[in-house]
């Protein structure tokens, strides 16, 4: 039996984020939300560390630069999938670069099929 990879999953939009929780959860993956910037801190503090980190790029008017700064600040490797739909502060080649820089290893423009977010995870965690 596959162990269940464990991934944080930080989305402000609620709709969306228990939508990619259905998602994830037909597979073997313990999917732990946090729905912003503090909660998303604090989980990566007590619960981790994590197999990979899927970040909403916008997390209102805040941005999950500061997670991938923390995570990579301890001395983790998790990986990190950054996702956008844009906002009117930013276009979304700008967010995709400073994810890029950032070191997130994939960026998904939201809206996208459940396939392709499988296809990401499963890539980044080489299953």
């Amino acid at each position: 039996m596959t162990p269940r990879r464990k991934i944080l999953l930080v989305e402000d939009d609620p709709e969306i984020r228990e939508v990619i929780s259905i998602f994830l959860s037909s597979e073997p993956y313990e999917i732990v939300a946090s729905e912003n910037l503090s909660a998303a801190l604090q989980r990566l503090s007590t619960m981790g560390p994590f197999d990979l980190a899927i970040l909403d790029f916008w997390l209102g008017t805040e941005h999950s630069v500061s997670i991938l700064d923390t995570i990579r600040a301890k001395g983790d490797n998790t990986p990190v999938i950054v996702i956008s739909g844009g906002n009117d502060h930013m276009d979304l080649e700008a967010t995709a670069a400073i994810a890029d820089i950032s070191g997130a290893v994939v960026f998904l423009q939201k809206p996208f099929q459940k396939s392709t977010l499988l296809e990401a995870v499963s890539s980044v965690l080489e299953i």
